[in-house]
């Protein structure tokens, strides 16, 4: 379909016959607030105003490449770098950035080992310590998937979603996962390519018993005693916890017995100050593999998990030694997914409002000269910019972007040329 702007007053459906697709002005503004929408969710739990080197090693922040200053990027692994949201503003300003959405734990690079020859204007000059704990995969490097390619492709024009690996943070086409055939990928949170199952291969035990459907599922499952107690002892503790039922007949206190009672009045007391340490029961609840069994569980490929999975891992002494061994303590932290993240920036925008919002409250803040100035240069721009768009109105042809370009170009020019002249107020004509 041929585009064309239809820029009129009041409420104006989109319309669309054989020749031609319309979009109104009202059209475009909703797609504005939802471009802000998704620009809050990424940035706003990021600090656009401090570089966060000072910080350490933020938890999730938003990242950007800056391949003006370090182009061996693109092909040597050992010069990827990245910077924080501040330090592409301030530092990296009219650079050619990568943006790699968000990253855990990532102190930023700006000044560092790794930028020699840039100098940080939010933080120390030079900074001298090495970012060792920073993890570069090759996002850092602009390409992405297992076909390695960078986003968007130039070289093809097959539209597909890309999903980010909670486990490498890399980006993957869906075409690229081995998705079985019938699975909704936007009924779930979150997603484990295939090569970090491998890596992770704990997380086999859990696929497809984590459903919503199946949310009981992991009561059902082998509970297996890492402890050591044997079964009296594990039964004694069970009992004591059992406030409904009352103490166990090992606990009950023998009252015909109170010679033993009165002749130890001192070990009682003592008993009472420092009452001995019960044993805890560390109950293992990963679910078993059954190689033989029929039901759902792991096949091959990206697995995909629902929100909130993360809370039903077990957390038994030997499963939080193989996390940490497998270096994958952040499956535990509910801070660490993007979900936590974008729900901070949503937060935090709200109380800040839309940019016209924003816009409006700027203006009313300045004097009226000023105000009055501003609103005739926007009235002026408003009615150059209609008189543009009429004439691909006319002539039934399509707005490109390079013609928006040359409308504001031309529009820059014409503004020098009146030097200090300019037109007189809107509301003198």
């Amino acid at each position: 379909f041929r585009l064309t702007f239809c820029l009129s007053i009041g409420n104006m459906e989109p319309t669309e016959d054989a020749e031609t697709s319309y979009v109104t002005m009202q059209d475009v503004l909703k797609e504005q607030e939802d471009l802000e929408e998704t620009s809050r969710a990424v940035l706003g739990g990021s600090d656009e105003k401090n570089c966060t080197y000072s910080q350490g090693y933020v938890g999730r922040q938003a990242l950007y490449a800056c391949l003006t200053c370090v182009p061996e990027a693109r092909g040597d692994e050992s010069k990827r770098c990245a910077i924080c949201l501040a330090c592409s503003l301030k530092c990296h300003d009219n650079h050619e950035l990568l943006e790699l959405y968000t990253k855990r734990k990532f102190r930023c690079d700006c000044g560092g080992k790794r930028m020699p020859d840039v100098e940080c204007k939010l933080g120390p000059k030079r900074k001298e310590e090495d970012n060792t704990l920073n993890r570069y995969n090759q996002n850092f490097s602009g390409v992405y998937c297992v076909c390695h390619r960078p986003y968007p492709d130039p070289d093809t024009d097959v539209a597909d979603e890309m999903l980010q690996c909670i486990v490498c943070e890399d980006w993957y086409h869906l075409r690229h996962l081995d998705v079985e055939a019938g699975k909704n990928v936007k009924n779930y949170a979150e997603m484990v390519c295939g090569g970090c199952m491998e890596k992770v291969p704990f997380l086999k035990h859990y696929v497809g018993k984590l459903e919503e459907s199946n949310k009981t599922s992991l009561d059902d499952t082998l509970q297996v005693d890492v402890t050591g107690l044997d079964d009296t002892v594990a039964s004694a503790t069970a009992d004591e916890d059992n406030e409904d039922g009352g103490p166990s007949a090992a606990k009950q206190p023998r009252l015909d017995d109170s010679a033993t009672v009165s002749d130890t009045p001192a070990k009682s007391a003592e008993s009472e100050k420092n009452p001995p340490s019960e044993p805890k029961v560390d109950i293992c609840t990963k679910p078993p593999i059954d190689e033989g069994a029929e039901v759902a569980g792991y096949k091959k490929g990206a697995s995909f998990w629902i929100e909130g999975w993360r809370k039903q891992l077990c957390q038994c002494q030997a499963c939080l030694a193989i996390y940490k061994e497998l270096d994958c303590e952040y499956l535990l932290d509910p801070k660490d997914t993007v979900q936590y993240y974008e729900d901070v920036g949503k937060r935090r925008q709200a109380t800040v409002g839309s940019s016209y919002e924003q816009g409006m409250e700027m203006l009313s803040q300045l004097d009226r000269q000023t105000q009055v100035s501003m609103l005739t240069e926007y009235n002026r721009m408003k009615e150059r910019f209609l008189e543009f768009m009429e004439s691909f109105v006319t002539s039934q042809q399509v707005v490109t972007q390079d013609d928006i370009k040359e409308f504001f170009a031309r529009l820059k020019r014409d503004r020098r040329a009146e030097g200090n002249v300019g037109a007189p107020p809107y509301f003198c004509r």
